[in-house]
């Protein structure tokens, strides 16, 4: 994009060397405009449809390079995501984090694909062209020189200005996100609590808010335009006015001043346009920040976490052994999921099936929170895992909504160690992890589902329980406080 923008601005050059040259040839030298001369105007046109194209293949290939940068960096946040885990996205809005790889994220199209070829190419055409106007003519180059800092001064003032309204708006952004999830994950709750009526005026409140800082954003940007328009229109004004003098008094040829006219407002237009283009893409630039926190929050977690486990720090091998039941209970707020989760953090999730005590089921069937959407279904691993899990009062073919609604808790927590049997029954597990999974069940359900453990026991497979309910086929029991 870099290189075609640079030979754009070579094609502008040679369009305002032949066009200027061929007026100065008709009405100084008065020459035939059909004879020779005529050259100057085809390799004009020719110019000019040049840089026509030129600027078309920029804009494709900007849009390309866009699509490409945001399709990585959604990758890495997702990945980053899903490396630093529920802990840490349990502590996070999840509409924040879709509203950041999503919405926001499709705001750098103007960073990538405009503002930063523009600042690279700003950086080597305006001083190209600076240079050969100093050298057609020693007062237009001086002009442009002393004006020329003019636009970036305003555009840092005008800057800071917008990147503190660019802020309140994306947090705006991020607070109606929030707030609408919120209340579409609680609509029963408020609805049994009659506080469903008040949440209109709630959420009008937060999209005026969005609506206020949008708008103030959008008229610090129609300023920066008008300001950087206004400086760069005086700043060829002043060149122009001097070389219309200096035409009257003949102390400049026709051909140089039309030449050093055509080429003034060129000098100017990659500054305004890095200015323009730095308003429309602060809220992408604002967005990547958040986006690149998470990229490294994920690597710096990486790094920390220890190769091996020790006093302090226990690893699941030195717990579990295979064919192994261990219970693992504690007070309630002793940390018992504390440190399920960071033993699961120390090993290779492939070798891990697991159900969390927050149980979490994506809008879908129930045989798709089992098995996965788009997946190939082994049916007959599905209909033992279903056996297993005592999931008999919910059809397979039952639809789950947001957050888990319709089921009730003691079926949601069923599908969720449905689903963890069936990636033991399918995938070559080592461990079972089960956080609290008797906890909704009844007694009777409560035993089928022990005498599931006790079965992928059997099989081989290290089974650790977190609960405060009793587990009698336990073969080690562990206090929290003792591991």
């Amino acid at each position: 994009m870099v290189a075609l923008a640079v030979l754009s601005a070579l094609l502008t050059v040679a369009f305002a060397y032949n066009l200027s040259h061929f007026i100065a040839g008709i009405f100084i030298s008065h020459l035939n405009p059909s004879g020779p001369l005529s050259n100057l105007l085809w390799l004009a046109l020719a110019a000019g449809l040049g840089r026509a194209a030129l600027l078309w293949a920029q804009e494709w290939l900007g849009s390309f390079a866009a699509a490409r940068a945001k399709r990585e960096l959604r990758s890495k946040v997702l990945l980053g995501v899903t490396k630093l885990g529920p802990q840490w996205l349990a502590k996070r809005k999840t509409s924040d984090v879709a509203l950041l790889v999503t919405t926001q994220l499709d705001a750098l199209d103007s960073y990538f694909s405009k503002f930063l070829p523009q600042l690279v190419f700003t950086c080597l055409v305006t001083p190209t062209l600076t240079a050969i106007i100093f050298g057609q003519d020693l007062f237009s180059g001086l002009a442009v020189v002393v004006t020329l800092p003019l636009i970036p001064l305003f555009m840092v003032i005008i800057g800071w200005a917008t990147q503190a309204a660019q802020e309140k708006q994306l947090e705006s952004s991020r607070q109606l996100a929030g707030h609408f999830t919120e209340v579409l994950r609680g609509l029963t709750t408020l609805r049994v609590f009659g506080r469903l009526k008040h949440q209109p005026a709630a959420i009008e409140e937060s999209s005026d808010r969005y609506r206020i800082s949008t708008m103030k954003v959008l008229r610090l940007s129609f300023l920066s335009g008008f300001a950087l328009e206004l400086v760069a229109s005086l700043s060829v004004a002043l060149v122009a006015v001097s070389i219309g003098i200096r035409l009257i008094d003949g102390s400049i040829g026709l051909a140089t001043g039309l030449f050093v006219l055509l080429l003034a407002p060129e000098v100017y237009l990659p500054l305004r346009n890095v200015g323009a283009q730095f308003h429309a893409s602060s809220e992408g630039v604002a967005a990547s920040v958040a986006a690149l926190d998470i990229i490294s929050e994920a690597a710096d977690a990486s790094v920390a976490k220890a190769p091996s486990g020790t006093a302090d720090q226990p690893r699941l091998e030195s717990l579990v052994r295979a064919g192994e039941i261990v219970w693992l209970r504690g007070p309630s707020g002793s940390g018992k999921t504390t440190l399920l989760n960071k033993l699961r953090s120390q090993t290779d999730k492939s070798l891990i099936s697991w159900v969390p005590q927050g149980v979490g089921l994506l809008p879908g069937s129930v045989e798709q929170n089992i098995v996965g959407p788009g997946v190939a279904t082994d049916l007959q691993a599905l209909r033992k895992a279903v056996r297993l899990a005592a999931l008999d009062d919910v059809t397979l073919s039952a639809q789950v909504g947001e957050a888990s609604t319709g089921l009730s808790g003691g079926q949601a927590q069923r599908v969720a160690l449905a689903r963890a049997f069936y990636r033991a029954l399918t995938k070559p597990v080592t461990y079972l992890l089960l956080d609290e999974p008797l906890s909704a069940l009844d007694a009777s359900r409560a035993h089928d589902v022990n005498q599931a453990i006790q079965h992928f026991a059997q099989a081989g497979i290290g089974v650790l329980v977190v609960s405060h309910q009793q587990v009698p086929e336990a073969t080690r029991v562990f206090e929290v406080a003792d591991v």
